[in-house]
């Protein structure tokens, strides 16, 4: 599924008894592999292997058939439904091995779902964290040595301060699964770090069955959630009334047709009340957490307000609670009313970085609700880059500003009409320069090619985080003379397509960066913002959420990505390669 592209209402009008119908589905890329439960998914995608079975009242699976057996007994369930199939209910249903005979029972779909969710789970809980995470000999601030086999979350968080930037494991690439700062979304409610007592996740798609699997990891899959998203799931509400009384589901509806709710965050409320705020570039579902490149900043513990301090005095250094705060109420939502409350409690002094947000309406440059805005206002106060003291000394504009995304916006006729003078505007500025009108900043931009894609662990359908329509590359073909492919060998990640955002603007020794960006908004006019008006407004279609890394609030002249041997100190983690691969003449942007 592509993010990036909103749907026209003709492709959610079948109502919950029509099954979509297409001339041939494309079969499903996880063959007998596929766990997915989820109607939506069987809409999409065919499964040859189930479809001998749907009339069958007691089928007896071959030895080819590797999952818990219960997994396709579920899956036969929804497609028999799905295609009006009904079986003779006098009939048991049950499962069964040419070589090992079990006694046929007769089970409800709900039982058939608790016993899944049960033998799945069971089975995962002892091997979700067996792996070793080997860590390089890294030495922190104090001369310390860090862990070098960090198992759980707590320890992971150890090794990864004082940044908490974190990447998506991507089990086809190996190297990710013993990266010390990989993690799958289960580390983000695992016990180390608290007890979860309810949980918010505001995102663009959710898989509501993937994504209460996850929680179950931890058998936390009863806890209160609530969910706020944009996509909507066909019978997904459906499917959370029957089966997930603790999922409190509300769908973002924008006037804006062209813009989408957007923004990925997650706010987990643990024992004591304690809260941890995670902001991700990471939909949630299946593919997203285990085939694309995904960024994670995951906040220190938040205590409860020490009820002698002022509100002003628990905002954090970067007033990360107040841009907070504005940003939720923004919903205008009954269903984030107690998350605000909680919020509002809540001391959030050890956060050390900013909160970055666009909200759909019209805004100007004294507010933060467009990430154009609130970019250069930040990059203006706090960036400092060297001072050209000599023809051959080291200048601002030595340092170039690299801008990586999933998706490439329509940009105009040439650089000059939106790209130059409205982002790189922004990202160019700094203490120094103040958001300069005509930016002569270096800017390169990083999106795979077609070979990238083709060349990626999943071939074309790896494509299917990168909806840059071919229409709009059509128009601006000039584009390319800033492009850059997509290359990330030393983290093991090139064959993984980057669904993550990324803005930084880094040393032309390679080896520090002034500032960066992980955040959802894509290069585009309907994340960042539109050309400016005379009063300094542009207009915002979407929800977006970010955080930036300034160097001053870890006392920090700059962040360092590579030391000479022998230094001490943090590396700040950098997903892909530097220096960076200009296209050549024969490379072209994956579009769909």
């Amino acid at each position: 599924m592509m993010e990036g592209n909103k749907r026209s209402n003709a492709d959610f009008s079948h109502s919950n008894n029509e099954i979509v119908k297409k001339q041939k589905l494309e079969a499903c890329p996880h063959a007998l592999k596929c766990y997915r439960r989820n109607p939506h998914h069987f809409k999409e995608y065919d499964h040859p292997h189930l479809n001998e079975f749907l009339e069958t009242t007691s089928p007896k699976f071959p030895n080819s058939f590797k999952q818990e057996h219960t997994v396709y007994l579920e899956q036969l369930e929804i497609l028999r439904e799905l295609k009006k199939i009904k079986l003779n209910a006098s009939q048991p249903v049950n499962i069964e091995q040419k070589e090992e005979a079990k006694p046929k029972t007769s089970r409800s779909v709900q039982e058939v779902i608790k016993a899944t969710t049960s033998s799945f789970f069971n089975k995962n809980k002892t091997t979700a964290h067996s792996h070793k995470n080997i860590v390089p000999n890294k030495m922190d601030l104090k001369g310390k040595k860090v862990l070098k086999n960090a198992k759980t979350m707590k320890e992971k968080l150890e090794i990864c301060a004082p940044y908490n930037l974190f990447f998506t494991k991507v089990p086809e690439a190996a190297k990710t699964m013993n990266g010390y700062n990989c993690i799958s979304f289960p580390d983000l409610i695992c016990p180390s770090i608290g007890i979860l007592e309810k949980s918010l996740q505001l995102n663009f798609m959710i898989d509501v069955s993937w994504l209460i699997e996850q929680y179950q990891v931890h058998n936390l899959h009863t806890t209160p959630l609530t969910i706020v998203y944009g996509y909507d799931f066909p019978m997904m509400k459906e499917y959370i009334a029957k089966n997930l009384p603790n999922v409190t589901p509300h769908q973002v509806n924008l006037k804006d047709p062209f813009g989408i709710h957007h923004s990925k965050i997650g706010i987990y409320k643990f024992e004591n009340d304690i809260i941890r705020i995670v902001v991700s570039t990471a939909n949630l579902y299946y593919e997203d957490w285990n085939h694309y490149n995904q960024g994670l900043w995951l906040s220190p513990p938040l205590s409860k307000m020490d009820a002698a301090k002022q509100d002003f005095e628990c905002a954090g250094p970067t007033g990360f609670k107040t841009d907070f705060l504005a940003y939720l109420k923004s919903y205008n939502l009954d269903v984030l009313r107690q998350w605000i409350e909680i919020i509002k409690r809540t001391d959030f002094s050890p956060i050390k970085v900013y909160f970055v947000s666009s909200i759909p309406g019209r805004h100007y440059p004294r507010n933060n609700g467009s990430h154009v805005h609130r970019v250069g206002d930040l990059l203006s106060k706090h960036c400092s880059l060297p001072v050209k003291t000599t023809p051959d000394s080291e200048g601002a504009l030595s340092w170039g500003v690299i801008a990586q995304s999933s998706s490439l916006g329509s940009f105009g006729k040439s650089a000059g009409d939106w790209l130059r003078p409205v982002l790189l505007r922004a990202l160019a500025s700094h203490k120094n320069s103040v958001l300069p009108a005509t930016p002569k900043a270096t800017l390169s931009l990083i999106y795979p090619t077609v070979k990238n894609v083709l060349g990626s662990h999943f071939g074309p359908q790896g494509g299917g985080c990168l909806p840059y329509g071919k229409s709009v590359n059509d128009k601006q073909k000039w584009l390319k003379e800033y492009l850059h492919v997509w290359k990330a060998d030393t983290t093991g990640r090139s064959r993984a397509m980057p669904h993550i955002k990324s803005y930084v603007r880094v040393s032309p020794c390679m080896t520090k960066l002034a500032w960066c960006l992980i955040t959802s908004a894509n290069i585009s006019k309907a994340a960042w913002g539109g050309n400016s008006n005379r009063d300094g407004g542009t207009y915002i279609r979407s929800y977006e959420a970010g955080i930036m890394f300034l160097p001053h609030m870890f006392e920090e002249e700059y962040f360092y990505i590579e030391r000479k041997e022998g230094d001490e100190g943090h590396l700040f983690p950098l997903m892909y390669d530097l220096p960076l691969e200009a296209y050549q003449s024969a490379d072209e942007p994956w579009c769909n």
